[in-house]
């Protein structure tokens, strides 16, 4: 068997590497996309204000990814939070909809990333 120069093993490592952020960064991205569509699907509606606002923000160059809810009243308050949290409204939509998907974009980022390191 040939042996490989340094040269030869930091390109593998680093083109590796490369696949298995891309297989993440996807899987992430899928089980962000996931995550808003069941918060949507969980948010009480009055307008359709707060539902319209319930978007992905992706941070960190892709590896890290919010759901916020940013609707504003017309007096500019945000009332995402308030809803969330509000014992008096008792309405929760982004946290159930992340704890309901929680385990499945584990087990997708995982096998990505198993993936990823296969090629």
């Amino acid at each position: 068997m040939a042996r490989r120069s340094n040269k030869e093993v930091n390109e593998i490592l680093l083109h590796l590497g490369e696949k298995v952020e891309a297989a993440a960064k996807k899987a992430l991205q899928a089980g962000a996309d996931a995550v808003v569509a069941d918060a949507k699907s969980r948010c009480p509606v009055l307008t359709g204000a707060l539902r319209d606002s319930i978007h992905k923000q992706v941070t960190s160059k892709g590896l890290k990814i919010k759901i916020v809810a940013d609707a504003t009243t017309p007096d500019g308050i945000a009332y995402g939070k308030i809803v969330e949290f509000s014992p008096a409204i008792n309405k929760p939509f982004l946290y159930p909809a992340l704890d309901a998907a929680r385990d499945s974009i584990r087990q997708n980022v995982a096998a990505a990333v198993k993936e990823g390191l296969k090629k």
